[in-house]
């Protein structure tokens, strides 16, 4: 197994505080201030996109609001979940020298979640509770 660097370490273990903290200023400064664009798709079809809601998902997930976030798109969530399940991965390879193979990266995973999110984007026209607000 490869034998990382000191820096190497330090940066994988300060990666979430420094993108923690980019996404924080983000939110709080830079996102006040910014009108967000209409969706085409939904505009021209009145159905919404897998992607309607996920920027304001994303803008809710960095004030800290997570049930506003699932509300308006659960993509955002599990997105980030997946992510702090390939940081566990790398975290463990890089600082602590253990062979860890993430299951996010399994091919029957990525197929499943595929599968579950188009039947997430089609049922979210139908079902006004899970419709992006």
């Amino acid at each position: 197994m490869k034998r990382y660097k000191t820096y190497q370490k330090v940066l994988v273990i300060l990666l979430p505080f420094v993108s923690i903290a980019a996404l924080w200023l983000l939110a709080h400064f830079a996102l006040k201030y910014v009108m967000l664009p209409e969706c085409n798709f939904y505009k021209w079809t009145g159905l919404y996109c897998p992607g309607c809601g996920a920027t304001r998902a994303a803008i809710e997930l960095m004030n800290g609001d997570v049930l506003l976030s699932l509300r308006q798109n659960v993509l955002i969530v599990v997105l980030l979940l997946i992510a702090i399940a390939l940081y566990i991965e790398l975290l463990l390879k890089v600082v602590f020298e253990k062979r860890f193979k993430s299951p996010v990266l399994n091919l029957k995973f990525l197929w499943i979640f595929l599968i579950l999110f188009a039947f997430y984007s089609v049922v979210r026209n139908f079902i006004p509770a899970i419709a992006p607000i």
